[in-house]
């Protein structure tokens, strides 16, 4: 929970997960261990014990966060947020599959590139069909598009039917 006075260097992230979507406030500086226990915790206050077959994990450690392969157009999938660490020792023949140990991209929202307002997929580890291993994210997004009840015509000729 919030311990401080909010300021500009606090953010609100969307955490989604299926059609569940909970708001944080956090600091842009915050770690994420520290968020995804803030998450748990606002999880099972409100009494949810799992979301879409998939049960709560009983640990921080188990939750995985995933950010938009496209931040505008989410429907395209998601990838960790989490970047594999390497030991700076490591020889890798000049390519790197991943950040040295103790970077900052994993360590929080503005090291992760985030912004205000941000969308973060998130899984647990081990649980039903979106298990860790795999690049599945179940995040429902919705869609705006009227079903039935759309008016059709175009907007002058509306508004000459409707005077």
């Amino acid at each position: 929970m919030l311990s401080e006075a909010p300021t500009p260097q606090h953010w609100t992230l969307r955490f989604k997960q299926h059609k569940t979507t909970i708001l944080l406030f956090v600091s842009q500086n915050q770690n994420f261990g520290s968020i995804k226990s803030e998450l748990l915790e606002a999880i099972k206050a409100t009494g949810i014990r799992d979301i879409n077959g998939c049960t709560l994990p009983t640990h921080v450690d188990d939750i995985i966060f995933g950010v938009p392969v496209d931040k505008n157009e989410p429907s395209n999938g998601w990838v960790s947020l989490e970047i594999p660490e390497i030991d700076g020792d490591e020889d890798t023949g000049g390519k790197s599959k991943g950040i040295r140990k103790g970077s900052v991209l994993n360590a929080s929202p503005l090291g992760a590139g985030l912004k205000d307002g941000a969308v973060v997929a998130f899984k647990f580890r081990g649980e039903g069909p979106q298990d860790s291993d795999s690049d599945d994210w179940d995040v429902v997004i919705p869609s705006y598009d009227d079903e039935d009840g759309s008016q059709e015509g175009s907007p002058e000729e509306l508004s000459v039917a409707e005077t």
